[in-house]
């Protein structure tokens, strides 16, 4: 048995229904195969352009570990094949990405204090993160715009 195996039709099949109800197009291709002895439950790949071309546009990778996976119920397996393709992001230009997940804690923090407080705490952080941001790219652009100035 080699390390990567084709998943079942069964996997494959809900991976479709899954991905047919998400945004994203139809004409990002994604292949899927099993690795039992991965330590996550799913791992996703962004191909690279000179991949995609030899395997005639596959975008990405999909890795399950079918042992696992085939042990959780139909919801769950549906919610961790949903959250696998929550990072796929097409842009206007139609350029596809993957972007990382927004999201991580430890399973007794969200014990303690409840998902919606960490989701709190999380999304507060990220926007307090955007904000900085911002000001030091408007500090940048004014501060371009007075060295291109000369004084007479």
């Amino acid at each position: 048995m080699g390390k990567f195996e084709v998943v079942s039709d069964e996997t494959k099949n809900l991976f479709i229904d899954v991905h047919s109800k998400t945004n994203i197009p139809h004409w990002v291709e994604f292949e899927m195969l099993c690795n039992s002895k991965q330590k996550q439950l799913y791992k996703i790949m962004k191909l690279n352009d000179m991949v995609e071309t030899i395997t005639d546009g596959i975008n990405f990778v999909i890795v399950v570990n079918e042992e696992i996976f085939n042990q959780l119920t139909e919801e769950q397996q549906r919610i961790a094949f949903d959250e696998c393709l929550a990072g796929v992001h097409v842009s206007e230009n139609e350029a596809v990405s993957l972007e990382k997940p927004d999201f991580s804690s430890y399973t007794g923090v969200l014990q303690k204090y409840g998902h919606d407080e960490i989701i709190v705490l999380h999304e507060t952080v990220k926007s307090l993160f955007d904000k900085k941001k911002q000001e030091e790219d408007e500090k940048k652009a004014a501060g371009k715009g007075k060295r291109g100035r000369r004084s007479k």
